[in-house]
């Protein structure tokens, strides 16, 4: 069996620019690279002989073994990322100069479904912490797509939380299978997603949920107006949710991985047995 630290020479196969300083980068591998939904894999950037690590968490579905998906924000003061929105980077991966080249090792981390706990399943990401969600919503759809009558039924509640609209990585993705999901009401797996904004103020033809993806999470006001969305959700979370019944999983900035754990702490969730969490840093 391959060892986690491995170097599988990769390519860039494809960059998907969602809005300036973030996108889904797709990476051809030379190797077979086998993981499990929810860990992550370490990108080496190697550019004029300095080599250069940096842990992403998985996008990509664990049956894609040849292709590896990123979902990437540039950080202007990292080590790595911006060299991946570099024109002389991206120019000497295209063309295969020597100078710049890709590897891929890992895969490593525990952040992953326990395929025996029959609950529901809620996952909050923020930013680019919707990655492992997708990989693991994936993976499920597979799953249930190759057998429906047999697959486990199971509802779960993707909520990711971004500054705008635009930035929503995956949204059409998510929506179609949200919209799968109504349209048949049999569907053993169900999956609503409830994307956010917190800076909505700046995109007045949003009209969907407002605020970071942690506010959902909070008790609802007793004066607020019922017909508002935020209300709403944060109503049918408070008597929906329930240890017994939901198992949630947090991925993303660490003031919403924190906050996400304190509001239900006091709800009788407990870390590691109910709350999954993975923090990232930047």
């Amino acid at each position: 069996m391959k060892s986690p630290d491995t170097r599988i020479p990769a390519r860039l196969q494809a960059r998907l620019d969602i809005v300036k300083g973030l996108a889904i980068f797709r990476f051809a591998l030379d190797r077979d690279f086998h993981f499990l939904s929810g860990q992550y894999a370490t990108l080496w950037l190697t550019h004029h002989d300095r080599t250069i690590p940096r842990p992403y968490s998985i996008a990509s579905s664990p049956s894609e073994t040849r292709v590896l998906e990123l979902y990437i924000s540039k950080v202007e003061e990292g080590e790595l990322t911006p060299s991946l929105w570099s024109r002389e980077v991206l120019r000497n991966l295209k063309s295969g100069s020597p100078e710049t080249s890709l590897s891929i090792t890992g895969p490593r981390g525990r952040f992953l479904l326990e395929r025996d706990d029959p609950r529901d399943l809620v996952f909050v990401g923020s930013g680019t912490g919707v990655a492992p969600f997708i990989s693991m919503t994936r993976a499920l759809n597979e799953e249930y797509l190759a057998s429906p009558n047999n697959f486990r039924p199971r509802k779960i509640f993707i909520i990711h939380g971004a500054r705008s609209a635009r930035s929503l990585g995956y949204h059409r993705e998510l929506e179609r299978l949200a919209g799968e999901s109504l349209r048949e009401p049999g569907r053993r797996l169900s999956i609503v997603y409830l994307p956010t904004v917190s800076r909505a103020q700046f995109e007045p033809e949003w009209k969907g949920l407002k605020g970071r993806a942690e506010s959902l999470f909070e008790d609802p006001p007793t004066e607020g107006s019922p017909l508002e969305l935020e209300v709403t959700v944060r109503r049918m979370f408070q008597y929906l949710l329930r240890p017994e019944t939901h198992a949630v999983y947090v991925c993303g900035h660490a003031g919403t991985v924190d906050n996400v754990a304190e509001a239900l702490r006091h709800r009788g969730f407990k870390l590691n047995r109910d709350i999954k969490r993975e923090k990232y840093y930047a």
